[in-house]
């Protein structure tokens, strides 16, 4: 099973089981653990990890892109997956760059902004995501 299916089929089993925007903000905090640990490695100049946790990243945000109702989601629906779309290319961009840590610094500002707001839609206190062994 590839990483993106295997996202999907979490995201779809994280459906049943927790409500749908927890599940959504679950997802967000997943992000920005792998976007961390991204950093982490990369200063630690371990750069498969570094690789394969911004891959992580991108392929949760390759699952709620996916997930998006484009037919019932309307003006949201647009602005979501032009959100998701531009965050993954920068991830994706960012793992060849010397200024790695400087681009990682900026994604994690804008899908936290998106985190808490999706938290904030769902009730929930804005809460740093725990982090995540490698």
């Amino acid at each position: 099973m590839n990483a993106q299916t295997y996202a999907i089929s979490a995201y779809r089993s994280a459906q049943s089981t927790v409500a749908p925007l927890r599940a959504v903000v679950l997802l967000y905090d997943g992000v920005l653990v792998h976007i961390r640990n991204a950093s982490q490695a990369f200063r630690a100049k371990d750069y498969e990890t570094h690789f394969n946790e911004i891959m992580r990243a991108a392929d949760i945000l390759l699952a709620l892109n996916a997930a998006l109702d484009m037919k019932r989601g309307g003006s949201v629906a647009v602005s979501l997956r032009a959100f998701y779309e531009t965050t993954i290319k920068a991830l994706i961009s960012s793992a060849s760059r010397k200024s790695a840590l400087e681009c990682a610094e900026r994604i994690e500002r804008g899908v936290r902004t998106m985190r808490d707001a999706w938290a904030e839609i769902a009730g929930e206190i804005q809460k740093e995501p725990a982090e995540a062994a490698s």
